[in-house]
């Protein structure tokens, strides 16, 4: 390090050490003094003051008689008069000073929950990333040997070398191999960091911590945090890095301290303490771009010879960890290049000369520390979802989910809703984590904080643990609105109980009482977001179409208070509605998100060569399965049904076996066992379960009231028959056609809908079939033959125009309804 006094420029170094503790004095008073939560003093000395422009500590200060306060006119409360209020610190920092922060509602969907097979998972892809790199690495050598070897060498010395190069080729060869399988056991994503408040001595502060993790890993971790944000970012109209160099950064963005606690390679534990950009992590990565660093660098250590001083000896193995001097060294080769006389108007220094300081609004107080993670997750929601720009839908129903678990919390009303419609009464609202559960609803924890909701008969398993995570998604994106009171009034407003508002005011839908397909459709785009998390392979949200009808939106749906085994048990036992249940409520996710899918949108061409199977719509896929069990297509046994739901249910957690996938399994026989050779995928659920057309059954509601005992006693003992039917009075007969009105259209469309996709296939027959006879080059069929099938389409074509018919006076009657 040179002793000489670093240049004067633009770029700010690390504030003086006695500023730094007045700075942390100025802290910890005004929050005290505003009832806040402060940072932690190790926060601000090594992740705060560094990063801090010049002379910017002695700006925000101020003395007063009790002391250093931060001054009033640099504070701002975001949230007041809420337990998730932060108190914010305008400062101007340095442009190199902070990373993106990983959890970023705009990538939420490439995200895996941080349950310990992934976390298990994602070390073994980074020691395998390890093994490639070296073995790139021995590849290269050899072939530079190879090279090197004089043309007089010996024979055998040149067949040494080529078998070396060979050697190294087969073993990057593996490596890479073994790392695609590390890849697919992933599904291509990482599992989210876990961030939780800093504690000391009992008490929790504003700042933020992750999980303890090896230095390599980490630094995986970051690397594709911003990967997944550059995706994203391509859906700019602009270049960012661009704009800040000609622009600078005018807006200010929020940043939080975050410690990261990391074990190097020699064992031994240090703390990373940097400022992560809650919003504006976009911006962060392209600021660091052009400074010529990358995330990853700067959260674990940058290399010396990037930031090698004028005079200094380059050393290839050593690494700048600290922020203050990583900062210091930044600032002095720039300010350095920015003084020469023939500086490169190119450069870095001319370039990043508008971002040498950027404004940013620094989380320095909390009133509810435990909820830092999620406040700033939320502000970040707001931001994109109020903000301008684009989002991939399944990031834009996770945010719309995050805000949704945000209400019910707010309103007090997540515990109440879950124990009594997921734990069935069995545990009390007061007894739920309600904080701990949240987060692990929107994936900042493992899904083992649910265990307490498991119904009686299942063990703690991925199986179990997902499986209650979407019952809890379900009830909460669909939940259940009372039954309307007998002696409410005919105009009545319908009373919706305290948890549908919730879900109205989050998706600012319309009324109850206006009953359409797009609320439907919208609620059903959230859950199969939400659902997809809980799966290594991501279905699309269109898989899920016409799963959830109107009914569903208006009353709800109520979860079975049995659980999986006792579901499983009841199907082989021939309960039909216990099927029906399991399907609908349970195998569905699997279905779609499968590694092998049987469900898949409605959508596309016919003639693809990579669709298998038929195109169908889902709720077609899906009540074939139902309608399988009580009218079995040919082939179709019980116990075929309920080998295929069990290996549905458990296919995610199914490693690779042999020629099959990891999630994949073998196509079960009429006696349930697996045909070797025969994979279960959509060409073989659509063969089993063919596209038919079929009366959608009635979904019946639970009833409303609960029957408290083993039965319900009649005072009289006895029922009599009479010899006449009762009449059904005409206000009673009225709300029954009603009620069933909506079902029947339902019911119709889905027909109609198979109609006229068998006409399509029909069509496509035809044409084929032409086509065929042109190229063999073949004779017409004879004239009767067309005649017939010419008659056969105009009895179609008549039985259609009565359809066309009857809707028309329908329409005309529904008018008077």
């Amino acid at each position: 390090m040179s002793a000489r006094k670093a240049p004067e420029g633009p770029y700010s170094y690390p504030t003086h050490p006695t500023w730094v503790e007045h700075f942390y004095e100025a802290i910890t008073n005004t929050c005290k003094d505003k009832g806040f939560a402060p940072l932690p003093r190790q926060a601000v000395l090594d992740g705060l003051a560094p990063a801090l422009g010049q002379s910017e500590a002695k700006r925000v200060i101020e003395r007063r008689r009790a002391g250093r306060f931060l001054r009033e006119a640099a504070c701002h409360v975001e949230q007041p008069d809420t337990d998730a209020a932060l108190l914010l610190l305008r400062v101007d920092l340095h442009g190199a000073a902070t990373l993106p922060w990983a959890t970023n509602d705009r990538t939420r969907s490439d995200w895996l929950h941080p349950s310990a097979d992934n976390l298990e998972g994602l070390e073994e892809l980074v020691d395998q990333q390890q093994m490639v790199a070296a073995w790139t690495v021995g590849v290269e050598r050899t072939k530079t040997a190879l090279r090197m070897l004089a043309p007089t060498a010996a024979e055998a010395e040149k067949d040494a070398a080529e078998a070396a190069v060979k050697i190294a080729e087969d073993e990057l060869a593996r490596a890479r191999q073994e790392l695609k399988a590390c890849e697919q056991a992933l599904g291509g994503r990482r599992p989210l960091p876990v961030v939780r408040a800093v504690t000391e001595d009992g008490v929790a502060l504003a700042a933020l911590t992750a999980e303890k993790a090896r230095t390599d890993v980490a630094a995986e971790v970051q690397r594709y945090a911003v990967d997944k944000l550059r995706q994203r970012a391509r859906q700019r109209p602009y270049d960012l890095a661009e704009s800040l160099v000609q622009e600078g950064q005018r807006d200010s963005t929020v940043v939080v301290l975050q410690r990261t606690p990391v074990v190097d390679r020699d064992g031994s534990r240090r703390d990373i303490w940097r400022g992560q950009q809650a919003t504006g992590a976009n911006r962060a990565d392209a600021r660091l771009a052009v400074f010529g660093l990358s995330a990853q660098q700067l959260l674990t250590g940058v290399p010396q010879s990037l930031l090698r001083l004028p005079g200094e000896e380059e050393n290839r193995r050593l690494v700048v960890r600290g922020l203050g001097e990583i900062l210091r060294r930044i600032s002095i080769l720039l300010n350095t290049e920015c003084a020469a006389p023939e500086r490169d108007l190119e450069g870095r220094a001319e370039r990043a000369r508008r971002i040498a300081q950027v404004p940013a609004r620094v989380v320095v107080g909390a009133r509810r520390p435990e909820r830092l993670e999620e406040s700033l997750r939320q502000l970040n929601v707001h931001e994109h979802l109020r903000g301008q720009l684009d989002y991939d839908d399944m990031d834009r129903a996770l945010g719309l989910w995050s805000t949704l678990v945000k209400a019910y919390q707010a309103k007090g009303l997540l515990g109440e809703l879950l124990a009594q419609e997921v734990a069935q009464g069995r545990v009390a609202a007061g007894k739920l984590d309600e904080d701990a559960i949240a987060d692990a609803l929107v994936g900042a924890r493992a899904l083992d904080e649910l265990k307490v909701l498991l119904p009686p008969g299942d063990q703690v398993s991925p199986l179990t643990l997902r499986d209650v995570a979407i019952r809890c998604a379900t009830v909460m994106v669909f939940p259940p609105v009372p039954p309307r009171p007998q002696e409410l009034a005919p105009r009545a407003p319908m009373p919706t109980g305290r948890y549908w508002p919730v879900v109205r005011t989050v998706l600012q839908e319309a009324a109850w009482a206006q009953r359409n397909a797009a609320k439907a459709e919208r609620r059903s785009e959230m859950w199969a977001a939400v659902v997809a998390q809980h799966f290594v392979h991501r279905g699309p949200l269109a898989a899920a179409e016409g799963l959830f009808g109107k009914l569903d939106v208006q009353f709800g749906v109520r979860p079975d208070a049995r659980s999986l085994a006792s579901l499983l048990t009841a199907c082989r036992q021939g309960d039909a509605t216990a099927w029906e249940t399991l399907v609908r409520r349970h195998l569905v996710p699997g279905m779609i998100s499968a590694a092998k899918p049987f469900i898949t949108p409605n959508q596309g061409s016919l003639k693809g060569e990579d669709r298998k199977g038929v195109r169908r719509a889902p709720s077609n896929a899906v009540q074939a399965l139902v309608n399988a069990y009580t009218d079995p297509p040919e082939g179709v046994t019980r116990e075929l049904l309920v080998a295929f739901a069990e290996a549905v249910l458990h296919a995610p957690e199914s490693p690779t076996a042999g020629d099959l996938p990891a999630g994949a399994f073998w196509a079960p026989d009429a006696h349930g066992k697996p045909r070797e050779g025969v994979l279960a995928d959509k060409q073989w659920f659509d063969t089993l379960f063919p596209l038919t057309s079929f009366r959608r059954n009635k979904v019946k509601q639970q009833p409303s009231n609960d029957i408290t005992g083993t039965e319900a006693e009649d005072s009289s003992g006895a029922t009599v028959e009479l010899e006449e039917e009762i009449p059904e009075p005409p206000h009673v007969r009225m709300m029954r056609l009603r009620a069933e009105l909506a079902s029947t259209v339902a019911s119709n469309t889905v027909s109609v809908t198979a109609v006229a996709q068998q006409i399509v296939q029909l069509l496509m027959t035809v044409q084929e079939a032409v086509r065929a006879r042109e190229e063999a080059g073949e004779e017409k069929e004879s004239a009767e033959v067309r005649a017939l099938y010419v008659e056969d389409f105009n009895k179609i074509k008549k039985e259609a125009g009565k359809i066309a018919t009857k809707l028309d006076e329908a329409t005309l009657a529904v008018m008077s309804l």
